[in-house]
């Protein structure tokens, strides 16, 4: 009897041994948190879960996940893989999960291509900032490694955090995302092979700087499978290639000057999928710092799970990963590829040297035709003393019609240098003219064009701006005309205030 309790005691004790080493253990701690909403616009509380791996030394990284479309937070911490790499790399690990939200959206989508929320001050941009602070308020994060990243909408977000407070992140990663300041026609709901429309990469690079308040590079990271239908590859490009125009030297500032390195993807899980890692530089010379890092490879368009779309959509978890909603586990492993990004690249603090000032606005509206005189800059040493300022205007044309820049440089008795830039937009007269009606008057008189999810937004000519319901009779809307024939939600500043 003893004999039989004993071999059953060990038959137990094997089985419970053996479900131990298959099911996923954890070996810290998620934490459930309620974000309350802020006074500013478009403020909403929203729930958010941190996961601390034990034994963390600190202070830590700070790794921000942001769910795609269709998603909550609980699957970014079930299927993507970060929780493993978050015990192997010791980092903080947020998940916020939108919780509410305005307009008219899939399913728990940020909402990157939505004027109120690309924006700093503002919206989910800032609801993320202020929640981002709260887990600096509960744990120790090293304040020069905080990071975000995301999928699709998620994504898409993150490439208008890094926008809107690249003063504060230190880095970011895009898997299937959008350029800053897209539309939502920028996403294919046709089915395979896709289609979409994209705004041109110099709008993209005007939209960012006319954002930006910081002159940090921040380092940007594109994962991007060229076979997606749902966000197609033109859209990995675009964030690129604007990066490199914003963030980049200016003798290297697209991919054939500023590419680096080229290798093969790793680690991955299974197949790499012939996935390709490009490093593009401030020189061009590998070991330098990354201003853009590319990840493109050719993924199976199919999923395991039976509720997905089946458009090669998803997040690649890798070995540690599930196969869950919109994400899969075989493949270049998006944790181990992240973090190493993220891992080479914490915030650099400025060396003290000179500050340059604009006079003027930046970008500056020049009508077609009309004669350019640069407003100038002044520039002044990290005592205040006043700097000569070299500068380059000489890429202008008003006789064409245009994006164009000035360029400013400043040297101080320390050998320091800094440079920036304005940016010169050269266009037909503005007639200014305004005219108020509902967005479908809009539609029908050509002020706006039908957008959106299936369509059903009315968007302004000029600046792609969500107007409304694109059938509504019912609300008003002020549109103001730039060039002819061009229309705009915000009024073009050659229209003064």
């Amino acid at each position: 009897m003893h004999a039989k309790i004993g071999r059953w005691c060990a038959g137990l004790l094997l089985s419970l041994l053996s479900w131990s080493l298959t099911w996923p253990v954890w070996a810290g701690s998620t934490q459930s948190f309620t974000f309350h909403a802020q006074g500013y616009a478009g403020s909403r509380d929203r729930q958010y879960k941190v996961y601390v791996p034990s034994g963390l030394s600190t202070p830590a990284p700070m790794v921000m996940a942001l769910h795609g479309c269709e998603q909550t937070n609980d699957d970014v911490l079930q299927d993507w893989g970060l929780k493993a790499a978050a015990d192997r790399f010791g980092f903080i690990l947020v998940a916020p999960f939108i919780t509410s939200y305005d307009g008219l959206r899939n399913k728990n989508c940020w909402g990157f291509w939505l004027d109120q929320h690309r924006h700093q001050g503002a919206g989910e941009p800032e609801d993320l900032h202020q929640i981002a602070l709260e887990v600096e308020a509960h744990f120790s994060v090293d304040p020069n490694r905080r990071y975000v990243t995301g999928l699709s909408s998620g994504a898409g977000m993150t490439v208008v955090v890094a926008t809107t407070h690249n003063e504060y992140w230190s880095a970011a990663a895009s898997a299937s995302g959008l350029p800053y300041g897209e539309d939502a026609a920028s996403v294919s709901l046709s089915g395979c092979p896709g289609s979409a429309t994209f705004h041109a990469v110099s709008q993209v690079v005007s939209d960012m700087r006319h954002e930006l308040n910081d002159s940090y590079a921040i380092p940007m990271m594109v994962l991007q499978n060229n076979k997606d239908c749902t966000v197609v590859q033109p859209a990995g490009r675009n964030i690129r290639d604007a990066h490199l125009k914003v963030f980049g030297d200016a003798a290297h500032n697209t991919p054939s000057t500023a590419q680096a390195a080229q290798t093969a993807c790793t680690p991955a899980f299974g197949e790499d999928d012939g996935c390709q890692h490009l490093t593009y530089t401030t020189d061009g010379q590998s070991g330098s710092r990354s201003v853009v890092e590319t990840v493109f490879y050719d993924g199976p368009i199919n999923t395991p799970n039976p509720d997905d779309t089946d458009h090669g959509h998803y997040w690649i978890g890798g070995a540690s990963g599930q196969d869950g909603k919109w994400a899969i586990q075989r493949g270049p492993s998006y944790p181990d590829i992240i973090w190493d990004f993220f891992s080479r690249h914490p915030r650099v603090v400025a060396v003290a040297g000179p500050r340059i000032t604009l006079r003027g606005d930046n970008p500056m509206q020049v009508k077609l035709g009309q004669s350019f005189t640069d407003p100038g800059a002044t520039a002044t040493d990290a005592q205040g003393a006043s700097l000569p300022v070299q500068a380059n205007c000489s890429s202008v044309n008003t006789s064409q019609a245009g994006q164009y820049s000035c360029t400013y440089q400043a040297t101080d008795s320390a050998g320091h240098t800094a440079t920036t830039s304005r940016g010169v937009v050269v266009a037909a007269a503005t007639s200014c003219q305004k005219t108020t009606s509902s967005p479908a008057a809009h539609v029908s008189a050509k002020r706006a064009t039908t957008g959106g999810w299936f369509g059903l937004r009315a968007l302004s000519t000029g600046d792609a701006q969500d107007i409304g319901f694109a059938w509504s009779f019912w609300s008003s809307v002020t549109l103001y005309e730039g060039e002819p024939g061009r229309w705009y939600l915000n009024k073009p500043a050659a229209c003064g205030t």
